[in-house]
């Protein structure tokens, strides 16, 4: 009886450390997209192509994912003029597809600025990072460290 116990949780155990991103029921986790950015015609470092979906991107491993946010966020910044959560928000997530006020009062909130605050994602990296895993939390759950969104963001 005490080695059919053994077996079960060993099984149980093997089970768990078995299941990685390429299995995730979240889709912007299974393909390495931590912030479900749509195809487009970017050439993005790291990126897989085909994509293994047709709507998102599909990056190599998610640093990439992550390198592609803080890209996107900065370009709002220096090309489109769009200094605050609200404004970076709304054009990244769309009111049409998303609950865009929602979305830039979870973000905000949990970086700790107001939604209309003049923020700079430019020049303040650790503020880049926080909204960026603000962001991956809010697209894909709590699943990816600030660590990670770091390494991505030190790709740019």
């Amino acid at each position: 009886m005490p080695l059919f116990i053994f077996v079960i949780i060993l099984l149980g155990i093997g089970a768990f450390t078995m299941t990685t991103s390429t299995t995730s029921s979240v889709r912007g986790i299974r393909i390495h997209n931590p912030l479900n950015i749509r195809i487009a015609s970017n050439a993005w470092k790291g990126k897989v192509t085909p994509s293994r979906d047709k709507a998102f991107e599909t990056f190599k491993a998610p640093e990439w994912g992550f390198r592609a946010g803080a890209i996107l966020l900065r370009n709002y910044q220096l090309r489109h003029e769009l200094h605050t959560l609200t404004e970076i928000i709304h054009r990244f997530a769309p009111p049409n597809e998303n609950h865009t006020a929602n979305y830039a009062r979870f973000v905000a909130g949990r970086v700790g600025v107001g939604m209309d605050e003049r923020i700079d994602l430019v020049n303040n990296k650790p503020l880049l990072v926080e909204v960026l895993h603000a962001m991956s939390i809010m697209e894909v759950g709590r699943h990816y460290s600030k660590h990670t969104v770091l390494k991505g963001v030190n790709l740019v």
